[in-house]
């Protein structure tokens, strides 16, 4: 497998929009499970957050709007966009904590947007999740 340069997600760097990266070989794409997601940044290149072999998660270099090398055969898979990532409120990153294993290995990222919490965790598939924040 053939993996991009090992990127970091920092404060202050501003998201356009994001997509799941999901696996439709079944033609089914309500049941494609979320192979990785790739935050599309503002005057830079893309994010890609995958699962590794062993479910540490990958930061790496992403090829939008190619989809990743490991992707094949390629028209099994396609991209699905993450609603909201973008919008005001959710496009200016504050913050990034890191979520580690029981041996300490990244196993997921939250990343704090003005208005919500946006969970990427890794596993047997990649999935994600917001949280809105109060007030």
């Amino acid at each position: 497998m053939t993996y991009g340069e090992v990127v970091d997600l920092r404060p202050g760097q501003r998201l356009r929009a994001a997509f799941g990266v999901k696996y439709v070989a079944d033609g089914v794409p309500d049941d494609a499970s979320c192979e990785a997601v790739e935050l599309i940044l503002d005057g830079g290149p893309s994010v890609l957050l995958s699962a590794d072999t062993d479910w540490t998660l990958r930061l790496i270099e992403g090829r939008w709007p190619t989809l990743p090398e490991w992707c094949w055969p390629v028209e099994s898979w396609d991209f699905e966009k993450i609603p909201e990532i973008g919008s005001p409120g959710l496009d200016v990153i504050i913050s990034k904590s890191e979520m580690l294993n029981a041996v300490g290995e990244i196993c997921g990222v939250i990343l704090e947007f003005p208005a919500a919490l946006l969970t990427v965790s890794s596993g047997e598939a990649v999935t994600w999740s917001f949280s809105r924040k109060d007030g």
